[in-house]
């Protein structure tokens, strides 16, 4: 039978809406649970719905066990995406249009209305609505009450505020500083601005420019390995990429072509003539350090749009160059500068290591590549020249830095990878002059945040390491650009705040933003933020409403702050998480620091990264329509580990929602059963028990998928064993003992069916608002006699599976009682002593105990379970069952393991 589940969750939806369920109150002791603000710029799809679905499984459980829990909501729409797909609508660009088109058919909306998401609010309006429904209709017990976005005034206040206190501590200055650039937008770019920003990161490398001379030219070579200049054989030029003459500080350099439109973005870079690369390759290059002549050699895997477009090779360090002059029929001339554990490595016997065959084998060179500077890195001593006996990871920077003050080098700024912004033009790197940024490189300032860390309750634990990597590298980072939706820089209302540094301490807003729209919009200003913050001033300059209505937000504040979980996807540690911590220490005193952090792993689709080209991406109002909410959650929550990435498969879910429907229809059947359960069946109800316990410790430790294993999917096959067992009918009566216990346990997953089902059983109330459930278990004998029984099923199984006549019966001896007697013995006298003193017979039995550690007491009675289970396991087994006190048989009987003949 299939269910109408949505019908249901339509139901409950009314319900909850109707008692304003999950508006916390502030009282008893408070949970506050916070998760990423969705952007809203488009439809979210099960990609986004998985870590607010976590969220809300462990805001569901930790109501139930007793917390005062406030989740909740609000809107980032801050910085460029939202204005890139509001241009290209106002542009009529094609792809974009439809893009548009098609998520207001999905909402039902007329799709001629495009029109106006050329108007960027209005895109931030229409999502920000249909998010609240989408994630509603999910089921999220979401605080609503409390939603805000980035770009309203009342969060500008806020956010001007923020960062004139960052400045009053001069943790905000300005200089001249790379970052992340459009040329065609005009504009700095940081993750948001980024197409596939937030999951494939973009970071500033610094490759270090080396001067290589040709005459009156310098052939400028980039290179992110400057320790291994000594050891250069020779230069590469792509002799099918461009090339130009620049200047640059009186001197002329010849790059590619594509390097020059960067270098201009990155210091005075004048072009001064095209260049032909013939009239380069094949002749000799002086380097700077020794003046040796070295060959120009071509080279197609040169890239033009990296670096400057110009290698200099060290075959004895690069297995790319090592191959590379191999393919050209050079013979690579190899001068080691640096060794691993007195040894050097040989890139010939790397290249073999990743099977290369060559320069078309890039996966293997990329990974061969990353092996070889690994080893080098953090083991690698150099042997050669200034630096000799320093461990490279010691030096390198140092090395790169006394190049430059040589004048034989400059500092040159590259992408880590090759991307492009939302609006489809590329990312480069660009010296923007007196730029603003946060001097996240302040020791001081570290080390605070590195003592947050020690006491964080992170999970998992690989998390504090990540964060305190992360911490050791993090320097300055712009947080204002000259275009984008946000707050305007109160320092310089010409420059925007970026919208990974306006959303740092957003989560604190929640527990006051209903206090601040009672509020004159004029009288909320620094003052007041101060007070409700600080409890600094009497705001005796206020009106006596906004004095009292800031106190009450000071109370709410300091009644619901610091967060205690901020739950969000692994992504964000590098940003998000990070700027998180920093600013919270920077501002907030220590008792109002986050308590703990949780990240969660990403879904993908089929087995693939989602693409909406691969037709693998599913918009979470289609999910709802065609599955359910319960179904999704439930998938998501068993499918895999918090900490690990899901993987959608429609045939998977497909089998999952016949197991709802099993599950629905066992407690619907078993409400209408009559009369009281077998006692022989009443292990079940043992085994419910204890699942729910153990799962209660798993929803503690976010061991979501373990708690939703153990309580759905386990929990239905043992009602499966047992109707195998006993018949439907007995097996009913058994599931109604604990019945409403069950659904309860499993509310924070399916809450929907959980709500339904308790309803069910003639309870009033909410199940999402009840105790998690507890029960004493007063059945563990019932139990144990079923894992004997068990374990004869056991062996009978394994007899019958090796043998191909079918037994008509089964006769069975237990164990005589002075093996019981001996058993209790042997725990506190020395078996081997008891061996000595014993008789040939018991002699054996103690010599056998010896051997098997497994043999237990847990029941004393095994005959009179026996007979209690014949006719069970007569039926069960389709075989006649006897039980036999003969000595053939019971001979070889064990305490636990009684004896089988099949016949």
């Amino acid at each position: 039978m299939s269910y109408n589940f949505n019908s249901i969750e339509e139901k409950w939806l009314e319900k909850w809406k109707d008692e304003k369920v999950f508006e916390p109150r502030p009282e008893g002791k408070k949970f506050l649970l916070t998760v990423p603000w969705p952007y809203c710029n488009g439809a979210l799809h099960i990609g986004h719905g998985r870590t607010y679905t976590i969220g809300d499984i462990v805001a569901r459980y930790k109501r139930m066990k007793g917390l005062n829990v406030m989740y909740p909501m609000g809107f980032h729409i801050s910085g460029t995406p939202i204005l890139a797909f509001s241009k290209k609508i106002e542009n009529g660009d094609e792809a974009t249009i439809n893009l548009y088109r098609s998520y207001l058919e999905l909402y039902g909306d007329d799709p001629s209305k495009v029109s106006e998401f050329s108007v960027p609010s209005n895109i931030a309006e229409y999502f920000s609505d249909k998010i609240i429904n989408d994630f509603t209709n999910m089921g999220f017990s979401i605080d609503w009450t409390r939603k805000f976005t980035s770009g309203e005034p009342i969060y500008n206040k806020f956010v001007e505020w923020q960062f004139r206190f960052l400045r009053d501590k001069k943790l905000i200055k300005r200089g001249d500083y790379p970052l992340l650039y459009s040329a065609e937008e005009g504009n700095p770019v940081g993750e948001d601005d980024i197409l596939e920003g937030d999951t494939d990161k973009v970071s500033i490398t610094q490759f270090t420019g080396v001067f290589f001379y040709v005459g009156d030219d310098v052939l400028l070579a980039s290179t992110v390995r400057p320790e291994t200049l000594d050891g250069v054989t020779n230069l590469f030029l792509n002799p099918k990429a461009q090339y130009c003459r620049i200047r640059m500080n009186g001197k002329t350099f010849i790059v590619s072509s594509r390097a020059f439109e960067k270098l201009k973005y990155q210091r005075d870079a004048e072009f001064v003539s095209n260049v032909k690369v013939e009239d380069y390759i094949g002749k000799k290059a002086k380097e700077p350090l020794n003046s040796r002549e070295i060959p120009i050699f071509p080279a197609k895997f040169v890239d033009p749009d990296i670096g400057t477009g110009v290698d200099y090779s060290v075959p004895a360090h690069s297995v790319w160059d090592h191959v590379g002059l191999l393919e050209i029929s050079e013979a690579p001339d190899y001068i080691y500068v640096i060794e691993t554990k007195d040894q050097t490595l040989s890139m010939e016997d790397v290249r073999k290591k990743f099977g290369i065959s060559g320069l078309d084998d890039k996966d293997k060179l990329v990974e061969a590549t990353k092996y070889v500077y690994e080893k080098e890195y953090y083991h690698g001593k150099i042997v050669t020249g200034k630096f000799k006996g320093n461990i490279v990871k010691d030096v390198k920077d140092r090395i790169s830095e006394d190049l430059v003050q040589s004048g034989i080098a400059i500092p040159i700024y590259e992408t880590s990878r090759k991307a492009e912004t939302r609006e489809g033009n590329p990312v480069m790197v660009a010296v923007i002059k007196n730029q603003w940024f946060i001097d996240y490189s302040i020791e001081e300032w570290k080390e605070k945040v590195r003592e947050l860390i020690e006491k964080m309750d992170l999970r998992p634990d690989s998390l504090r390491n990540q964060f305190l990597q992360t911490v050791d590298w993090i320097k300055e980072r712009p947080c204002a650009r000259k275009r984008g939706l946000g707050t305007k820089l109160p320092m310089d209302n010409a420059w925007i705040i970026e919208s990974l540094s306006d959303s740092t301490i957003y989560t604190v807003v929640y527990t006051i933003i209903p206090f601040l729209r009672q509020m004159k919009f004029e009288e909320i200003d620094d003052e007041l933020f101060d007070f409700i913050f600080f409890g600094k001033g009497q705001l005796s300059q206020k009106g006596e409403a906004t004095r009292k209505i800031a106190e009450e937000a000071r109370n709410e504040y300091l009644y619901w702050y610091p967060v205690d979980l901020r739950h969000t996807s692994y992504p964000h540690i590098s940003n998000h998480l990070t700027f998180y911590l920093f600013n919270h220490v920077a501002i907030f005193p220590p008792e109002k620091w986050p308590i703990g952090i949780s990240t969660g792993g990403m879904v993908i689709s089929e087995g693939q990264k989602m693409s909406k080209s691969k037709g693998n991406v599913y918009p979470l109002l289609t999910i709802k329509r065609k599955y359910g909410a319960d179904l999704f959650r439930m998938y998501l929550a068993s499918n895999a580990d918090v900490w690990y990435d899901v993987d959608w498969r429609t045939s998977e879910v497909e089998n999952y929602s016949k197991k709802l429907d099993r599950f629905f229809s066992l407690l619907e059947d078993a409400r209408n059963s009559k009369g009281e359960p077998d006692e022989k069946d009443l292990w079940i109800v043992s085994r419910m028990i204890d699942r729910i316990t153990r799962s209660s410790k798993n929803y503690d430790s976010m061991k979501i998928r373990e708690a939703t294993v153990e309580l759905f999917f386990n929990a239905l096959n043992d009602i499966r064993d047992l109707e195998n067992f006993s018949g439907k009918e007995r097996a009913l009566r058994a599931v109604k003992k604990f019945g409403k216990e069950w659904v309860l346990s499993l509310s924070p997953v399916i809450p929907f069916v959980a709500e339904e089902i308790y309803s069910m059983y003639g309870e009033n109330g909410f199940a999402s608002l009840q105790t998690y459930p507890s029960m004493e278990n007063v059945y563990r004998e019932q139990e144990s006699e079923w894992n004997f029984i068990e374990s004869i099923v056991e062996d009978f199984r394994s007899i019958t599976k090796v043998s191909p006549i079918r037994p008509k019966k089964m006769i069975i001896g237990t164990a005589e009682e002075w093996k019981w007697k001996l058993l209790e013995e042997s725990k506190s006298r020395d078996i081997k002593q008891m061996i000595k003193e014993a008789t040939p017979e018991r002699r054996e039995f103690l010599l056998t105990l010896m051997k098997k550690k497994d043999l237990t007491q847990n029941i004393r009675n095994e005959r009179e379970v026996l007979e209690r289970y014949r006719e069970d396991l007569a039926r069960y087994l389709n075989v006649e069952i006897s039980i036999s006190e003969d000595a053939s048989y019971t001979k070889k009987a064990l305490p636990g393991r009684p004896a089988i003949r099949l016949e």
